[in-house]
């Protein structure tokens, strides 16, 4: 055999080797698996692509508390108008007896201490109203005395006055007067004295279910007068 026979022989066996690799492989299943950190992309949801963010509950506004003078500046309102030292009390209740404790020191004792009227409201156990109302009236030319007038109520809430002998309604006895109270619940207690302090000041005051209302108080030339104590709209004022 010469050199140019097995020459052609070698290429031809190189040649059907090569053709046999090519023909028969195919790409592996490991080169379609994303290598690590490749992107990989993903459906966008249906929609405009946007995510919805929930706006936070607003919380509500507080209220404003409403801020109700004290009866201590109320004090200190009446002795600047009054113009005298009476004794202050920061804590001091809505009450005449801590009134009477404050101008006591400087206006004296009180040696006169008058009922000027009185009204008491009940409700009977059947649902009816009653009224009771005392005042003061002249029975002479220099006496009094308290007249007790009593009432039902109508349909509007007016009065309709009931029936009441002379000796029971000319200054009526306290038991007389429990009597009627005690036939139902009281419902409302208001009522005003009238007062002179040993060194001539003249009280006028007036309550409402045992809390003061209002009060009016004249001394020297001066005075001072209380509205709406009971309220944030209480004022005093001088005269």
């Amino acid at each position: 055999m010469n050199k140019n026979y097995r020459f052609i022989l070698v290429l031809l066996m190189g040649g059907a080797a090569l053709w046999t690799i090519l023909h028969f492989s195919s790409p592996s299943e490991i080169d379609n698996i994303p290598a690590p950190g490749t992107p990989t992309e993903m459906p966008l949801p249906a929609g405009d692509g946007h995510q919805a963010v929930s706006s936070p509950t607003p919380r509500p506004t507080p209220t404003p508390e409403v801020e109700v003078t004290s009866f201590g500046s109320h004090l200190r309102k009446i002795g600047d108008c009054l113009q005298i030292r009476n004794s202050l009390n920061k804590d001091a209740e809505l009450k005449f007896s801590a009134l009477d404790d404050s101008l006591r020191g400087e206006l004296g004792e009180l040696i006169s201490h008058n009922l000027d009227w009185k009204n008491v409201h009940i409700l009977l156990p059947t649902g009816e109203k009653r009224r009771l109302r005392m005042e003061v009236e002249a029975t002479g030319e220099e006496a009094t005395g308290i007249r007790l007038h009593y009432y039902g109520v109508d349909n509007e809430d007016l009065p309709v006055p009931l029936p009441l002998t002379d000796e029971q309604s000319l200054n009526p006895s306290e038991t007389f007067i429990a009597s009627l109270e005690n036939e139902g619940k009281v419902t409302l207690r208001e009522g005003a004295h009238r007062g002179i302090y040993n060194r001539g000041a003249e009280l006028y005051y007036s309550e409402r279910n045992g809390i003061l209302s209002d009060l009016e108080i004249s001394y020297q030339g001066k005075s001072v007068k209380c509205q709406n104590l009971q309220s944030a709209k209480g004022i005093c004022s001088c005269f």
